[in-house]
């Protein structure tokens, strides 16, 4: 229905959009939907953080101990200043 108006309309016509749009609303509760405010893209983009999240909390062992010796160059200098 919504592609066939869609198509039926000439150049310079103007939508009747309050149509359109309840053509969409019967559509959402004939199809059961509930009005959550949680939209598809919000979900991939917290799936695709989540996803950064565990691919970044792998452990590395070159990251490890790079940090390591990290701290400890910071912990000796912070001990010679102490003397």
């Amino acid at each position: 229905m919504y592609l066939n108006y869609c198509r039926a309309l000439q150049f310079e016509e103007v939508p009747d959009y309050v149509y359109l749009r309840q053509l969409f609303r019967l559509l959402f509760r004939t199809m059961n939907f509930h009005y959550d405010y949680v939209f598809d893209w919000t979900i991939l983009k917290q799936q695709k953080g989540s996803a950064n999240t565990l691919s970044n909390s792998k452990h590395d062992p070159t990251e490890t101990h790079t940090a390591d010796k990290n701290r400890e160059y910071n912990d000796a200098r912070h001990r010679r200043r102490k003397e």
